[in-house]
C-alpha cells in the first residue's frame, strides 16, 4: 500500500497530568483509505487528529507526508501544507455566525490569498455539487444541525484536500441525519479520492471505515 502519510514513534506527553498519549505511536495512511479512530476519553484521539492536521506538535517522533519529513518545518510552511493538503470537519461545525454559508465555505480560500470573487465562485461550485446551493445566502443560525454539518463538509472540500480529518462529525445528529452525513462523507471520499480519518465513539460508524485504530490511555510511571 502506498502511503500518503506516516507517523513513526509519535509521543505526546502531558507531564502535569502524568499521562502520555500516543506513546511511540505508529500509523500509515494509504491513498483513498478510510480509518476510524476509537478509544476512551483521554486516550489521545483528538490529539492524534491535531498532530495529523499540523495543529499540534508531538514531543518526539517523525511525521512524513509524501515521504517528506515535516515536523521540522517552519510554522508558516506547516500552515501552507495544512491549507492545501487537509480538510477539517468538527462535531460543532465551527461555522462563523455572521458569515453566510457561501462565505463560510470560501474561508479556506481567503487564507490562500484568493480574492473574494474567485473564492466565492469556487465555493459556489462546491455547494452546488453537494446540493446546497439554496443555502448559500443563509446564516448558520438559519440552518438545521444537519445542514450546518453539510456546509462544514463543503468548506472542507473547497480546497480539494488529500486527507480529510473528522472529529466526531455525526455525534450531535439524529440517526437519520447521521446516516445522510456519513453517506455524503464516504461518497465524496470515493469520488474525490481523498483519505478519511475519523474519530468516533460509535461502532456502527467505525464499521463503515476500511480500518479501525483503537487507542488506549497510558499513565507514566
Amino acid at each position: 500500500m502506498f502511503c500518503i502519510a506516516k507517523l513513526i514513534n509519535i509521543s505526546k506527553i502531558f507531564p502535569q497530568s502524568n499521562v502520555a498519549v500516543l506513546e511511540k505511536f505508529n500509523l500509515d495512511i494509504g491513498y483513498n483509505e478510510s480509518i476510524a479512530i476509537m478509544g476512551a476519553s483521554g486516550s489521545g484521539k483528538t490529539t492524534l487528529l491535531s498532530i495529523l492536521g499540523l495543529l499540534d506538535s508531538p514531543n518526539q517522533g517523525q511525521y512524513f507526508l509524501h515521504d517528506k519529513e515535516i515536523l521540522q518545518l517552519s510554522h508558516q510552511h506547516k500552515a501552507k501544507i495544512r491549507n492545501t493538503m487537509f480538510g477539517f470537519v468538527f462535531q460543532s461545525h465551527l461555522l462563523i455566525p455572521h458569515y453566510t454559508c457561501l462565505e463560510n465555505c470560501a474561508l479556506p480560500l481567503y487564507y490562500r490569498g484568493l480574492v473574494p470573487r474567485e473564492a466565492h465562485e469556487k465555493a459556489e461550485s462546491v455547494l452546488s455539487a453537494l446540493g446546497l446551493q439554496e443555502l448559500s445566502k443563509r446564516l448558520p443560525h438559519q440552518l438545521s444541525g444537519g445542514q450546518q454539518q453539510r456546509v462544514s463538509i463543503a468548506r472542507a472540500m473547497v480546497t480539494k484536500p488529500q486527507i480529510l480529518l473528522a472529529d466526531e462529525p455525526t455525534s450531535a445528529l439524529d440517526t437519520a441525519t447521521k446516516e445522510e452525513v456519513l453517506d455524503l462523507l464516504f461518497t465524496l471520499a470515493e469520488e474525490r479520492k481523498f483519505s478519511l480519518v475519523m474519530v468516533t465513539h460509535d461502532q456502527t460508524v467505525a464499521n463503515r471505515c476500511s480500518r479501525i485504530i483503537q487507542l488506549n490511555k497510558q499513565v507514566l510511571c
